[in-house]
């Protein structure tokens, strides 16, 4: 179904204007039709009617460019560091062989496509590494959301000093 010439986009596809199964992730588009997964990693085209499954092996292929738009506009200056520190996902697996083949979860996708689909994309992209280095790194609980509560945590009180020392205030964390 996938078609020579045209492109998978990584964007944010609201789900007012393009409602998808529960469950479903949407990542982009194609063409004229969002490119969605169903809950077991399968691809799909959906628009009007019912969802067209699509070759897996084809999507990756198509995707590999995709992502490489993407995470440009996060990481302009090189993309595979951060990606692979934000997303936990081996470096080597970044390579566009190996992107073409195997692909990326669903959910790194979405996560990509919201994020690039902004004009502070870059900016947010530096915050997603400074935040997912403090959760990895500096984060002393165990549960994975109880360390980026914490990293959150941490960067109000950055943000805070920020603000306090742009004012030429005293800094007094939380």
């Amino acid at each position: 179904m996938l078609c020579q010439g045209m492109d998978v986009i990584l964007q944010y596809m609201d789900p007012e204007a393009w409602p998808r199964p529960d469950g479903w992730v949407v990542i982009g588009r194609f063409g004229t039709k969002a490119l969605a997964y169903d809950g077991e990693r399968r691809p799909f085209l959906i628009g009007d009617g019912e969802p067209e499954p699509l070759d897996r092996d084809a999507v990756n292929a198509a995707l590999a460019p995709a992502v490489d738009a993407a995470a440009s506009r996060l990481w302009p200056g090189g993309w595979s560091f951060a990606v692979s520190e934000v997303f936990g996902i081996n470096r080597r697996n970044l390579q566009p062989e190996r992107l073409a083949r195997g692909g990326l979860p669903p959910g790194v996708l979405q996560a990509l496509a919201h994020m690039s689909d902004s004009e502070d994309a870059e900016g947010v992209g530096w915050l997603m590494v400074a935040l997912a280095r403090y959760t990895d790194r500096y984060a002393e609980r165990s549960d994975f959301i109880d360390r980026l509560d914490e990293a959150l945590a941490a960067a109000r009180n950055a943000a805070e000093g920020l603000r306090l020392a742009r004012r030429g205030k005293p800094l007094r964390p939380e």
